[in-house]
């Protein structure tokens, strides 16, 4: 009866004591590297909406900011840098009623990402992302406007964890 209490007290320490020492802060990113920067996304979209590529540099450098694994500095004095160029953005027909009415649109928003270690001057990935929004086109402008802030928004978190948790 003993060496069976001693048996379970032994089982429940390695159960225990192994699930308090892993963690998921930071795991990926390499302990040189504090500070990040990320400079103004690039717009090669030809989409013809100027202001796409400086507000989703805007919720990418709150994301990280809110996030704090990094700190976001300027690109000259960071560890690392995010460079983000949009390469392209669609808006396409998804539903038709009977009738052939269009009903929905997808945005979607593509991009190529490089992340750069500027402390050892080496590259640690180079990835495309993209991300989608369905809006109904009798919200008009602002349907569109909404959808193309949301595919952002989640552009920005896929940027995000992409650095933070090299996914």
């Amino acid at each position: 009866m003993k060496s069976i209490l001693i048996f379970c007290c032994i089982i429940a320490y390695a159960l225990f004591g192994l699930v308090g020492c892993y963690s998921f802060t930071g795991a990926s990113i390499p302990a040189h590297l504090h500070t990040i920067g990320i400079p103004l996304i690039q717009d090669n979209s030809g989409f013809g909406q100027s202001d796409i590529k400086q507000q989703l540099t805007d919720q990418l450098v709150q994301k990280f900011t809110r996030d704090g694994s990094l700190q976001v500095r300027d690109r000259a004095i960071s560890d690392a840098v995010l460079e983000v160029t949009i390469t392209g953005i669609s808006d396409l027909p998804v539903s038709v009623r009977a009738g052939e009415e269009l009903t929905n649109k997808r945005v979607t928003i593509s991009v190529d990402a490089t992340y750069r270690d500027q402390k050892k001057q080496k590259l640690i990935w180079e990835r495309n992302f993209q991300q989608t929004s369905d809006y109904s086109i009798n919200g008009g402008l602002a349907s569109l406007q909404s959808a193309l802030k949301s595919a952002q928004d989640k552009l920005s978190d896929d940027l995000l964890l992409g650095v933070i948790s090299n996914w």
